[in-house]
């Protein structure tokens, strides 16, 4: 039971491992030009567009900076 029940778990783990996505701006071994290109690629419009604004600090609240991705 114990035996079916570790490889039952190292198979639950070789599954997640198996499926997840290499992600090129967190590799520090890449140059930073791939990893800035990787990174902005998968950002939504509404994120650049929030990573580009400066709001005033009386109105940068948590939920604010969530919500505008700011």
């Amino acid at each position: 039971m114990a035996r079916t029940l570790i490889s039952l778990m190292g198979l639950l783990l070789l599954c997640c491992l198996a499926e997840a996505e290499y992600l090129k701006y967190k590799d520090p071994k890449q140059p930073l030009h791939v990893r800035v290109n990787d990174l902005v690629s998968r950002m939504t419009l509404e994120e650049k567009i929030g990573q580009m604004t400066q709001i005033e600090r009386g109105v940068a609240s948590a939920e604010v900076m969530k919500k505008y991705f700011i």
